[in-house]
């Protein structure tokens, strides 16, 4: 959040700055690469005829209203340009003025223009003329003079100075009288370097000092100095100017924090950050840009902002760059490429700002590899949930053929005897519709499908009990490890759907390592924080129970790690796998609302790690135990609603054959009209969940005040239909999961009819 305290404060600042500029006992101006003034400040521009900032958009050339690249000064500014500095004599408008031009450098040392700075030596120059011409007019024209003048003699005590010397250093002139010139400087180092200076070369111009006043404030100075000779040619003394640039000095000081906060400001954005000219060279830039891309800052100096990308890539950056110049702004997405070859994408933005007259791109770039990683995530469990859709549609019409087939063929080998040579024909029309059931539980399992009998579960426990027949299951040649949480965190499951889990990934393990080798079974209690989060969608922080099974094997490059949760994937040779078992354990976690990944690399093994919700409840340790259920002859009466028609004759053939009386519909509506005719008792409601027009749920509902005595059996080919969740698994109705066998119908109908 802004500081409107901060804000104000700044603002005060640069008018105070733009307040001593405007003061200045001179005249500073700036000049871009087409040498047209940019800025032009100081107290010395009235002398002239001009305003502050009167000649900005004019060109040297029209100001001195020539075309001569050599004249007025000209040459120096270009020379500026080309990093040189340069001082001269200028008159102008009859006055005289001590120039002094350089280069103009942004904040990466680009030199975008030039800065100058002149004072007036009019008073300066005319107190010199007339110290030849008499000496009286000398002394009126040294008194006069806006720059501090002196005298001293080689000990350094001056003999003379004028009214501009002791107003710039605060004393009398008999305080000043008094003084030696080494008691003036702020630090006597600088002495020290100037008087070696001047005994060298007799002459010292503009040498920046740091001089003290009387009151101890200290102040910036230019010094000019040149030695005194007498008529024999002796030393006797020295002369010099002392014009005060503590204004500009400060001025500088000021701009340069500026600079040092925004610096600071560009280098803490969470991405790259760039300004660049319309001829495509680099102006500014943060640090994050030389990491990411691995080029110096000098190197950077040297590159275009395109050089950094290739093909489509390259052609979309530039086009980006028209845009910005054309029409104001512009983003778009490409991959920025390093010296290394490596490629991260970014969405790139840009603005058109003008900077010291001319146009510029200024803008950032976000990294786009974590969003594209979880877009590409989102993708997959979006892809997941397709097929697990169509799993399930597919595994309910497979249940209601599998129930038909599997109890004719129940009905046919009780017709044959043993020794009867079509009975064999029949076992194998048996078994592989059996093989055809185990797939659709599976297809049900990776859809989240199934039935499930959670309880609260202690993982520990579970995988104590199956650990000889996991020792079994992989072998001799496979170490078996477990590395298992002390106080393991409680979690509510199936445990048979747990132990499916542990089997399959086991299973999974042992062929991976067909020359042997350790099969290691963690669990522990995780806190899962934002971070982690983030890198695993679509897990939401929270406290979970960790499961992670891993093995010594082959490994598994990317491509093959994408895929193995798809139903029917395998990379087993044919016949050796379904390609069910991964997906199976994929379905299971995720309808027991846990999460699963799998880390593998090609020869460095498999990991499996199962997060499963923490739940805060005791452990279950009862154990339930199945009460026989007596299938003889029944005698009750039982309204069949059943649309799927084979599956209809077939269970009123079952049930007939067991005794029962049964009236059959083909829908709802048609049972209403069965129940309306029918005089005698209806015991048992036998009815599919999920039909036209009128459900099993909403047909009990009708007819539960017409025949209270009724009791009700719900069949289905669906698991997790939402008239199942509603109606049968969350009031705990009775219910019969097809496809079944005659046995299972029978026993199933007398519980119900039997129970209290």
């Amino acid at each position: 959040m802004n500081d409107p305290k901060s804000a104000h404060e700044s603002a005060a600042d640069r008018e105070r700055l733009r307040l001593l500029l405007d003061q200045m006992p001179g005249i500073l101006w700036t000049v871009d690469r087409e040498l047209r003034f940019t800025s032009s400040l100081g107290a010395a521009l009235p002398a002239i005829g001009l305003k502050p900032n009167q000649v900005v958009g004019m060109s040297l050339f029209e100001y001195f209203q020539t075309d001569d690249p050599e004249a007025m000064g000209i040459s120096v500014h270009k020379r500026a340009l080309e990093g040189e500095e340069s001082s001269f004599e200028l008159t102008w408008e009859d006055r005289t003025f001590e120039c002094h031009v350089e280069p103009f450098r942004d904040q990466d040392g680009q030199i975008t223009g030039a800065i100058g700075v002149a004072f007036d030596l009019t008073a300066s120059k005319q107190a010199e003329h007339a110290l030849r011409k008499s000496e009286g007019k000398y002394r009126n024209l040294f008194e006069e003079s806006r720059d501090a003048i002196y005298v001293s003699s080689t000990d350094g005590r001056l003999t003379d100075f004028n009214n501009a010397m002791l107003t710039l250093f605060g004393y009398t002139r008999t305080e000043m009288a008094d003084l030696s010139a080494e008691e003036l400087y702020a630090d006597a180092a600088d002495r020290q370097r100037f008087q070696a200076e001047i005994e060298r070369e007799g002459s010292v111009k503009d040498y920046e000092v740091k001089l003290v006043g009387k009151d101890g404030s200290i102040m910036y100075c230019l010094l000019s100095s040149t030695v005194q000779h007498n008529d024999e040619g002796n030393l006797v003394g020295y002369q010099g100017i002392i014009h005060d640039i503590t204004h500009r000095v400060q001025s500088e000081a000021k701009l340069r924090k500026e600079k040092e906060f925004s610096d600071v400001a560009t280098g803490s954005l969470p991405g790259l950050f760039y300004l660049f000219d319309e001829r495509g060279r680099f102006l500014r830039w943060n640090q994050y840009i030389e990491q990411v891309t691995g080029y110096s800052r000098q190197e950077l100096l040297e590159k275009k902002p395109f050089d950094f990308f290739s093909g489509e890539d390259r052609l979309a950056i530039e086009q980006a760059i028209r845009d910005v110049f054309e029409k104001g702004q512009a983003r778009v997405e490409a991959d920025l490429e390093s010296r290394d070859g490596d490629k991260t994408p970014y969405l790139f933005t840009g603005k058109l700002v003008e900077l010291d007259g001319q146009r510029c791109l200024v803008g950032t770039a976000i990294d786009l590899l974590e969003r594209r990683r979880l877009e590409q995530q989102l993708r997959q469990s979006q892809k997941m949930e397709a097929v697990g859709l169509l799993a399930g549609g597919i595994a309910h019409d497979f249940n209601n053929v599998l129930t038909v087939i599997l109890a004719n063929s129940d009905f046919l080998l009780n017709q044959f005897g043993p020794q009867d040579p079509r009975r064999q024909e029949l076992q194998d029309i048996t078994e592989a519709a059996q093989r055809a059931a185990t797939l659709t539980r599976q297809l049900l399992a990776f859809s989240r499908k199934q039935v499930l009998q959670p309880k609260v579960l202690d993982l520990n426990e579970v995988l104590h009990s199956l650990e000889k027949m996991l020792q079994r299951l992989i072998g001799e040649d496979i170490e078996l490890v477990t590395m298992l949480e002390s106080r393991l965190w409680a979690v509510e499951a199936d445990r048979g759907q747990i132990e499916q889990i542990v089997m399959n990934l086991a299973v999974n393990a042992r062929d991976a390592m067909p020359s042997g080798g350790k099969l290691s079974i963690e669990t522990a209690n995780v806190d899962v924080d934002e971070t982690f989060a983030q890198t695993h969608y679509p897990i939401v922080p929270g406290r979970y129970v960790m499961l992670a099974i891993c093995d010594t094997g082959v490994g598994m490059d990317a491509e093959v790690r994408a895929r193995i949760f798809e139903p029917f994937f395998t990379t087993k040779p044919t016949g050796k796998g379904t390609g069910l078992g991964l997906s199976t354990v994929y379905g299971i976690v995720k309808q027991s609302g846990g999460y699963i990944w799998a880390y593998s690399e090609p020869d460095l093994g498999t990991t499996f790690k199962v997060y499963l919700p923490r739940v805060e409840k005791a452990v279950d340790t009862g154990e339930g135990k199945t009460v026989p259920v007596q299938t003889e002859l029944g005698a009750e009466t039982i309204l069949l609603v059943e649309d799927e028609r084979s599956v209809r004759t077939l269970a009123r053939r079952i049930l007939e054959g067991k005794g029962y009386a049964v009236l059959e519909a083909g829908d709802g509506g048609e049972a209403m009209q069965l129940s309306a005719r029918h005089e005698g008792r209806i015991d048992l409601l036998l009815t599919d969940v999920v039909m036209p027009e009128l459900s099993g749920p909403e047909l009990a509902e009708r007819l539960a005040p017409l025949r209270p005595e009724t009791r009700v059996l719900y069949t289905s080919g669906y698991t997790d239909h939402a008239l199942l969740r509603a109606s049968v698994w969350e009031s705990g109705a009775n219910f019969l999961q097809k496809p079944f066998t005659p046995e299972a119908l029978v026993q199933k109908v007398r519980g119900v009819l039997d129970s209290n």
